[in-house]
């Protein structure tokens, strides 16, 4: 299984990277993604999935921290980068664990019983 960790660590690092880097170009060849043009009813449903999607994970991110502060560290920069927050999050909860452990794992706290 130790193999499955190190896949899914290097797979989630290239995720985050591949979104930051396609937002980053596309702020830099289309400009600012807050213009009239762009809030059609599509626009509107697309944030309302991501701010459910932010509420879903956001839930799982309280339950992983041990502290308020990193708490809301990590939703606020969940709020403001979404899908590249959440791809670095998983990345390093994944080397949070061993290698031999089952990727099911990280979604236990420290100190929870996987048992």
């Amino acid at each position: 299984m130790a193999g499955g960790v190190v896949l899914a660590r290097v797979g989630f690092i290239a995720l985050g990277t591949i979104l930051a880097a396609t937002i980053a170009y596309t702020c830099v060849t289309d400009g600012s993604p807050f213009r009239m043009e762009l809030l059609t009813p599509w626009m509107k449903e697309t944030l309302l999935d991501f701010y459910i999607l932010v509420f879903i994970f956001g839930c799982w991110v309280w339950y992983k921290e041990d502290s308020v502060v990193s708490r809301i560290i990590w939703i606020v920069l969940l709020v403001c980068f979404g899908s590249v927050t959440a791809a670095y999050y998983v990345s390093i909860q994944l080397f949070k664990i061993s290698v031999h452990d089952p990727i099911y794992t990280i979604l236990y706290r420290r100190y929870d019983s996987i048992e």
